[in-house]
């Protein structure tokens, strides 16, 4: 059964959708752009997962 989302997992989320579109536009050609890109992904997809492990414990 699907939980409720509280306020900071949607705020997680929508931060997520953000690094996401982002990323649409960021210049390949620019490696510590794209490096900050990619790290910026790294995070939003750990806090994804961290709100699918917190829906599956309860």
């Amino acid at each position: 059964m699907a939980r409720k989302l509280n306020d900071h997992d949607r705020y997680r989320i929508g931060q997520a959708r953000e690094a996401l579109a982002a990323a649409a536009v960021v210049d390949l050609s620019d490696d510590r752009a794209l490096c900050r890109m990619l790290g910026r992904l790294e995070v939003a997809l750990s806090q994804l997962l961290d709100v699918i492990d917190e829906e599956g414990q309860e």
